[in-house]
């Protein structure tokens, strides 16, 4: 009965090791390459468009990749503080009522 004991222990003991060797090999987060900076995306417009256009096209696969999101607030940067016209010329018209 005491080797029965062993060897249903060394069973157990096997099957958690592996387990625990078996961990990292399974990683499923896409492998994007080097993540660049916020700023290095502002220096660099095809990149940046090109990185969007890819995340845009599977945004499943690619919402929380670092570059992805570096990509779009580097594109939220650049595009928040653009100057733009401001007609006001249908507001002059009204004034002398």
């Amino acid at each position: 009965m005491s080797t029965r004991k062993i060897s249903c222990a060394r069973n157990i003991a096997v099957v958690v090791l592996i387990s625990v060797a078996m961990t990292g090999c399974f990683d499923d987060t896409p492998a994007t390459g080097q993540v660049q900076t916020v700023d290095w995306y502002k220096a660099h417009d095809d990149e940046r468009k090109e990185t969007l256009k890819t995340c845009g096209n599977n945004p499943g696969e690619f919402q929380d990749a670092p570059n992805c999101i570096n990509a779009l607030q580097a594109e939220r940067a650049l595009s928040s503080g653009e100057p733009f016209e401001l007609d006001l010329s249908s507001f002059k018209s009204g004034e002398g009522s």
